[in-house]
């Protein structure tokens, strides 16, 4: 039943013109390829809006139920997973630049009585730039809230039910880790500075006015109509909708056509048709990490405010992506190309996501050259110190040991003249920007940066936090 209908319709959304790059050739391979890999890995459907400065297009495709046979179209509301936390990104900048906040302010100050327990409270608090950039030190939700499946009548509730896992690990603003616990108390944040709940502040003071009028955050009947069926790893077995602990870490239902409005408001730097819902600035702050270590050393590359970053052929993107249990979306958009993507699916098959998403990024900057890799020649006597021997000091979920500290190191060696990263599966060139940041072989901008912190030598990186612990001699 799953190929008996397959539908590839390409609309034209928000009444803008077509892309002006994507020639009917060109981009009909586009989506033929994407139609090949989705048959290839045996997803139901999947939608893709593509953005340019000149327009915007949206094509469907698939099934979005196999026993119906119901296609997917521009306009069926797919789970959006944690491209949410954008969203409540842009809610706090909205809410930073009419007054009410600051980047900085203390968490405790504006939720004084959340439960947290933060050793570094009095030389250190967590802050709400800290939540947005997961360097508050907070580890990830426990398993019971991982599995929780019953709504809770409020966000206080929710957070405060396994309020004894809001333990802060290590000093906030030292190393960036991925935590849903940092997007529940950022709505709570909203929530308290708004004056309103949080799912009404996103629908009336965000959603609306981007244009995405069919967006929702609850499971209602009209949801529930439109929204595809979600499949799990096999493409087959479908998944109940999953009401999800903290609705901010993941909760937005909605459309691959009205999508296409957070793609425009970051290229167009927060503007949206006639409207500017944010300044300019508040998209370039929410672009750069700024809170860890690597940032303070100059490190702009990895998770902003809300925003991620990664690399695809020397191309730099800005985006996020989201797993909505038996949806995996990611969207995405690079200033070279002046061009960005919405793409998802309903089926939890990550590698059939990453490969149609490549393929999408190659599109888009065909043609273009990206920027010239930096680099630096810097004195060997000058990386000598930074040589030793460097192990994980993070984890991420609480059920994880900090055993894997004893496997999970590497050793940082200057050999052939050059600098390299060793482990167990060999060496990789580190090239130098300056004595404290570095890329690998085929990368265009710094991703990695070595800093000194009240004596230790730390490693940051988007594969890590380390912290050396025996120097080369």
């Amino acid at each position: 039943m799953r190929d008996a209908v397959i539908r590839v319709a390409v609309l034209v959304a928000l009444g803008l013109p077509v892309l002006a790059k994507a020639s009917p050739t060109s981009y009909q391979q586009l989506i033929e390829d994407l139609e090949s890999l989705r048959a290839e890995h045996e997803v139901a459907g999947f939608a893709l809006t593509l953005a340019s400065a000149s327009g915007m297009q949206t094509t469907a495709a698939g099934l979005a139920d196999l026993d119906s046979g119901r296609p997917v179209t521009a306009d069926t509301l797919f789970r959006i997973g944690s491209i949410t936390k954008t969203f409540n990104a842009l809610a706090v900048m909205l809410l930073v630049e009419q007054g009410f906040l600051e980047l900085d302010t203390p968490l405790r100050e504006i939720v004084a009585d959340v439960q947290l327990q933060n050793p570094w409270a009095d030389t250190a608090p967590v802050r709400v730039a800290h939540l947005l950039e997961h360097s508050s030190g907070l580890l990830d939700i426990t398993r019971e809230e991982l599995d929780h499946n019953e709504p809770f009548p409020t966000l206080d509730d929710a957070l405060a039910w396994r309020s004894d896992a809001r333990v802060v690990q290590w000093p906030p603003g030292l190393h960036h880790v991925y935590s849903n616990a940092n997007a529940g108390l950022v709505g709570l944040v909203i929530e308290r500075v708004s004056g309103q709940d949080y799912v009404s502040f996103m629908t009336e003071r965000l959603l609306r006015p981007l244009g995405m009028c069919s967006a929702r955050l609850v499971a209602d009947v009209s949801t529930r109509d439109r929204l595809a069926t979600g499949y799990d790893s096999d493409g087959r077995t479908p998944i109940p909708y999953w009401h999800m602990i903290f609705a901010p870490l993941g909760a937005i239902n909605a459309t691959p056509r009205e999508m296409g409005a957070l793609l425009e408001l970051f290229m167009r730097r927060g503007q949206v048709g006639e409207k500017r819902l944010l300044d300019a600035d508040s998209i370039t702050r929410m672009e750069r990490s700024a809170t860890t270590l690597a940032a303070r050393k100059g490190l702009s590359y990895g998770y902003g405010t809300g925003l991620d970053q990664s690399l695809h052929e020397g191309f730099v993107w800005y985006g996020h992506g989201g797993d909505g249990d038996g949806y995996l979306s990611s969207f995405g958009y690079n200033r070279i190309a002046d061009a960005g993507y919405f793409l998802t699916i309903n089926a939890f098959k990550q590698a059939a996501l990453d490969a149609m998403r490549d393929r999408v990024r190659t599109y888009l900057t065909d043609g273009l050259t990206a920027t010239q890799p930096a680099q630096a020649q810097v004195n060997l006597d000058k990386l000598r110190p930074l040589t030793g021997t460097y192990v994980a000091v993070t984890r991420r979920f609480p059920w994880q040991s900090m055993d894997h500290t004893e496997t999970d190191r590497l050793q940082l060696v200057l050999e052939d003249g050059a600098l390299y990263t060793r482990t167990t599966e060999g060496r990789r060139l580190l090239i130098p920007v300056d004595t404290h940041r570095f890329r690998r072989e085929g990368q265009t901008v710094a991703t990695i940066a070595i800093t000194q912190h009240r004596g230790d030598y730390y490693l940051q990186a988007d594969f890590g936090n380390y912290r050396r612990i025996d120097k080369t001699d």
